[in-house]
This record gives C-alpha cells, structure tokens and sequence, in this order.
C-alpha cells in the first residue's frame, strides 16, 4: 500500500536520488506538471512522501522566469485649465443621502466649483454647476469624469459642445484612472468627519465649506512643492491652444486610431489615447509624473 502523506510536522529533506527523479519528470511531462501533481506521482511510484511546497523548491530553477511587465508610462498635467476633473461622492443627511458633485483642476488640485444636492444629482445640476465654473474661470480643454449617465443627457452635451470642451470618460469599472480625483474625495470626506467629530460647523453645507477652503486656500501640498492648491492655479497658467483646434485634432486622432483598431478595447480606447497624444504634442504632459496614461493609473496623490 501507498504511505499515507505525512500532515504534521516539517517536511523530509528529499534525498538526491529522490530530487534527480523529481527533476526528470518534470522536464518529461515539458513543465505541466505542478509540485502538488509531482507529489502524488511520487507517492504512487513509492519514492517518497513530501510537501507540494517541498518539491516546489526542487524544481523552482527549470520553472521559465515571467516575462517582465513594462511600466506603464505616467504622466502629469503641465499647467492648469487643460484638464479638469468631475466626480461625486454621497453624504448621509437626515432620511436620505445627499450628493455632493466637485469640479478639480487636475494640476494644481484646485476644486473649481461644487455642488450638494438636496438627493442625487440630475442633469440639470450637473449643467448648472458647470455653467458656473466655466463662466467664472474660463473652461477647460479636457473634462474628465467617469462616465456617468448624466454626461449622455442632450443638454450636458450641448454645454461641453458650447464651450467646446473635450469629452475624456475613465475606462469602465476602473476608478484608479481618475485617481487625483478619487483621493480628492477621500479628503473631503475625512475633512468633514474631523470637523463633524469635534463639533464644527453647524450643518453639512458649512463643513463642505470649510472643507474647501482648507484643501484650496490653507493646506500646503508637497506634491505641489510646498504651495497650496489656489496658489498654483492661479500662478502656474500658461497660454492654451485654440480650443477649437485642439477639440478638432482630438476628434481626428481619435477616428485614426479606431479605423486601425483591431479589438473592440482598442477602440474604447481610442478617445483617451487620442487626447493623450494631443496633449503630448502640445507639450501639455509631463511625462514621469503620478497617472498613468491608461488603464494602470496610480490612486495615490499626495
């Protein structure tokens, strides 16, 4: 009878003989066989009884190495006003949650406007707090959000086209794309709790207020060298390209590369690599930054 496999203790020391035979078999069965089938081989060809991951250490040098992954290039916006921000995040109110939308510029950091709703927010909303942040600072190149349901309302399409705002939408299910923006939200929530927890500020409104004049106005950032984020936005603009030209360079990349797609991921992806490589000739990225160009975004921030 076969010896029952030992399930306590620390493993024998396989023999020479007992690893050459391990070793040959491998190779024979062209590396398909795993420790833990080599295990059972060994037991049943009476060779001995040892752990899967003792074995796996006899064979560890015939496994092929993996190939190295290639780092995904990062990037960093240049200056402000090329590309902002949106996103939303939910707020528990009393009997219902509150929605608060937030409009960041993605280089200094800077929230450009915001919103709470009374509930979740609607189209109308959504155009309303845009109107008002590209009336008040001029709009950007580049609008990126998450590609919510809201952003395929005729009348935010007609806003973005009025201002002649590029449309950039994250990749489905992958939030880390938007990272600067997810770690935005996670301030602003942990701000408000701080100041909910020792009793400051009388509602929520007043506490999101606050909340924004610490991330914009007082808040030193290191990642932005020590300024705060309004200090940036302010003193960092440099003169943009033609909108128009720009939206229209976009577009034709952008059909370019889905005519020379050959999946349908390619050509989902086709408007982000679009805006990357216009961006890119504008000399509008700093590459080696902290986002990724695609789908392997970094969510930390600073």
């Amino acid at each position: 009878m076969n010896e029952e496999p030992k399930k306590r203790g620390r493993p024998e020391v396989i023999p020479q003989d007992a690893r050459w035979k391990i070793r040959e078999c491998y190779k024979a069965h062209f590396g398909q066989w795993d420790s833990t089938v080599l295990r059972e081989w060994a037991i049943r060809e009476r060779i001995g009884t040892w752990a899967a991951d003792t074995i796996s250490r006899v064979i560890a040098d015939l496994k092929p190495k993996p190939e190295p992954k290639p780092k995904p290039r990062r990037y960093e916006i240049a200056a402000p006003m090329v590309m902002w921000s949106e996103d939303g995040t939910k707020f528990k109110g009393i009997g219902k949650k509150r929605e608060l939308l937030v409009l960041q510029d993605e280089c200094a950091r800077y929230k450009i406007n915001w919103k709470l709703s009374k509930s979740s927010a609607n189209a109308a909303i959504v155009v309303s707090y845009l109107r008002k942040a590209f009336e008040k600072h001029g709009a950007p190149l580049v609008l990126k959000h998450d590609g919510d349901s809201i952003f395929h309302e005729e009348c935010v399409r007609q806003l973005l086209d009025e201002f002649c705002v590029v449309d950039l939408t994250s990749p489905p299910s992958y939030p880390q794309y938007n990272g600067k923006k997810e770690r935005s939200m996670r301030d602003i929530k942990g701000y408000e709790r701080a100041l909910r927890r020792n009793r400051v500020g009388d509602s929520l409104e007043e506490r999101i207020g606050l909340t924004m004049t610490d991330l914009n106005d007082d808040r030193p950032r290191p990642v932005l060298g020590g300024m705060t984020a309004a200090e940036v936005f302010q003193q960092k603009r440099i003169r943009l390209p033609d909108r128009r030209r720009f939206k229209i360079e976009v577009e034709t990349r952008q059909l370019e590369l889905e005519a020379k797609a050959g999946s349908c991921k390619e050509i989902q992806a086709a408007r982000r690599k679009a805006v990357i490589e216009v961006l890119s000739h504008y000399g509008l990225l700093i590459w080696g930054g902290n986002v990724s160009t695609y789908l392997r975004a970094q969510s930390g921030t600073n």
